[in-house]
């Protein structure tokens, strides 16, 4: 029961970020995680709400939170990564698209690590990482 409610919540989430409703799926996603602390997936998309809202700090954060959860959360790892490059912080934003790219390689998600080959090139050549 507890983990269809869990599946209802992410449905919404995801349903409000494909419409741009950002503020409603952050809505959503805090309500998740107060009722099931322990869910990755919910602090991955709070990260993903605050970053499209500019609330960089927090969707770091929340980043971080998914990643303590959950290690092989590649996904998390690449938009933490995508976070602190807009940040300026290029050194740790090439170190986690990296750790995401040997994620994505492993679960054999071809476009996924291609994407992230494409980021690790262009921080390298833009900052002579």
């Amino acid at each position: 029961m507890e983990y269809d409610i869990a599946k209802e919540y992410l449905k919404i989430i995801q349903n409000k970020i494909n419409m741009n409703e950002f503020d409603a799926a952050l809505e959503n996603a805090k309500k998740l995680t107060a009722y099931f602390p322990e869910c990755a997936e919910g602090y991955y998309y709070q990260g993903i709400c605050y970053y499209a809202i500019e609330d960089y700090q927090h969707s770091l954060n929340n980043y971080e939170k998914c990643i303590e959860l959950d290690h092989n959360f590649p996904k998390a790892y690449y938009n933490l990564g995508i976070t602190k490059y807009y940040l300026g912080q290029f050194k740790e934003a090439l170190n986690y698209i990296e750790y995401a790219y040997k994620l994505f390689l492993k679960a054999n998600n071809e476009e996924a690590y291609k994407k992230c080959l494409d980021s690790i090139d262009y921080i390298k050549e833009e900052h002579g990482l």
